[in-house]
């Protein structure tokens, strides 16, 4: 285990050296101790450390701006806090380190945190894989090369958010005035960047748990903004959009194409979150994939195969329970099947939806329909 110890007191590191040395845990070697802040970062990235040992309250760079650097030059480093602030300062950030160590450091509690490294170090000690998936339709998830599918778990909502913000914008730089202005506008600016700093090592963190390596951020304008870079990885988002856009006309020799694009698309953008900057782009792969469906439709109706487009439909309905056409086409396609009670089922589930929704009945064109098809039923049932 390659340790750095970054303290301004250099006592302090003296004594945590020989901690270290007087610990059961085998393999300790310490590589790098500085009091200067700016100077560990100028030098850390060629002592490749395995662990960094971090005080928070430092001149030049505190440490929590230090150890964000740090995660950005060395992915792969695990970093324990160490401070002399009380409860308080605890609680701002236990949360967001690997561990933290309380000053003065007790050998106990320092065994127990070495411990915990090597628990983690061999947790991620994993073979070369292939590409990963990240999938941003239905909600948040991450597919594995071994089919294996996660939910993500953040510490934070905040982190999530700003992960799935900078992933939005993946291969653009997000200035930092611009994070701040969107996710802390009610916050003071030092504050705010604490915050941004916080975030952006949680969410290094949390990749780094899940083994998503490929999924690395940067701050190319030493700390004025940050960029998110894919490598190995793919997004679904943009896998379905370049499906979409490569698909031949519709016709009965590629129609099966078309139908596995279709299926591609397994809900909202974001769906299982509720922020104001993914609505535009919520709504246009929303509208994209239901143009696509209603050619699909349009394609089986046309070609009188009624029962593969009710099942077009249903899928649309199964995701967007109130789109008021989606229920007029189905009780028009299960009329051409004479399936009288899927029609007046598809009739009262519109009602219900309508006025859950929106509290509204259906438009005047579908219970002029309606009306009309049940005059219709009741004259055959009659002549029968």
């Amino acid at each position: 285990m390659r340790i750095v110890l970054i303290d301004d007191e250099y006592l302090s590191i003296t004594r945590l050296k020989t901690l270290l040395e007087e610990s059961k845990v085998p393999g300790i070697e310490v590589v790098g101790e500085y009091t200067d802040s700016l100077k560990a970062m100028d030098e850390i990235q060629s002592l490749q450390p395995s662990v960094v040992f971090l005080d928070i309250v430092m001149p030049d760079m505190d440490g929590l701006a230090l150890g964000e650097k740090i995660q950005e030059l060395l992915p792969d480093v695990e970093i324990v806090f160490t401070t002399g602030f009380d409860q308080y300062a605890l609680d701002a950030f236990n949360l967001h380190a690997v561990d933290y160590l309380l000053k003065p450091i007790q050998i106990s509690r320092l065994e127990k945190t070495l411990d915990r490294l090597e628990q983690i170090n061999n947790k991620h000690k994993k073979s070369s894989r292939n590409s990963t998936i990240i999938n941003l339709f239905g909600g948040l998830r991450v597919v594995l090369p071994d089919g294996q599918t996660q939910i993500l778990k953040w510490r934070t909502s905040k982190a999530k958010e700003l992960f799935a913000y900078l992933l939005n914008h993946r291969d653009e730089i997000i200035y930092r005035d611009t994070i701040l202005e969107l996710f802390w506008p009610e916050s003071d600016r030092d504050k705010a960047s604490k915050q941004l700093y916080t975030a952006i090592y949680t969410i290094r963190q949390t990749l780094k748990n899940y083994g998503l390596e490929g999924v690395q951020i940067s701050s190319p304008l030493l700390n004025s903004g940050y960029k998110l870079l894919l490598e190995q990885t793919v997004v679904d988002v943009e896998q379905w959009l370049s499906s979409l856009k490569a698909l031949p006309s519709l016709e009965k020799s590629t129609v099966d194409q078309h139908e596995q694009v279709f299926q591609l698309y397994t809900g909202d953008y974001l769906g299982d979150c509720d922020y104001l900057w993914a609505e535009s782009e919520k709504e246009r792969l929303r509208r994209l994939w239901l143009h696509h469906a209603h050619q699909l439709s349009e394609f089986y109706i046309t070609n009188e195969n009624y029962s593969a487009a009710i099942k077009v439909q249903e899928t649309v309905q199964a995701l967007f329970a109130g789109e008021e056409e989606n229920y007029f086409i189905l009780m028009k396609l299960y009329d051409l099947l004479n399936n009288v009670a899927a029609v007046e089922e598809q009739y009262l589930l519109l009602k219900k939806a309508l006025q859950e929704h929106l509290a509204v009945e259906p438009s005047e064109e579908i219970e002029n329909w309606y009306k009309r098809w049940k005059q219709t039923n009741a004259l055959t049932h009659m002549n029968v």
